[in-house]
């Protein structure tokens, strides 16, 4: 009987660390479009023709940077 118990609880401990796997991997999915969007954003203001418009982007490209580092 401790065996079979054994048994489940190394059964339960796979799932769960498949689990976490698979949340990690979804995580991972989602940082990288919010930062693709991000740049795309930041390369349509860059190209949007003002210097205003170009130096707020330039701006925050250099921020995005430093958070992308530090994410």
């Amino acid at each position: 009987m401790d065996g079979m118990m054994e048994v489940v609880g190394m059964a339960q401990d796979m799932q769960a660390q498949q689990m976490q796997m698979q949340q990690a991997v979804t995580g991972a999915s989602l940082t990288k479009e919010a930062l693709e969007f991000q740049g795309s954003m930041v390369n349509a203001i860059i190209s949007s023709g003002t210097d205003a418009a170009r130096n707020a982007g330039l701006a925050a490209q250099g921020i995005g940077t430093k958070i992308n580092t530090v994410v």
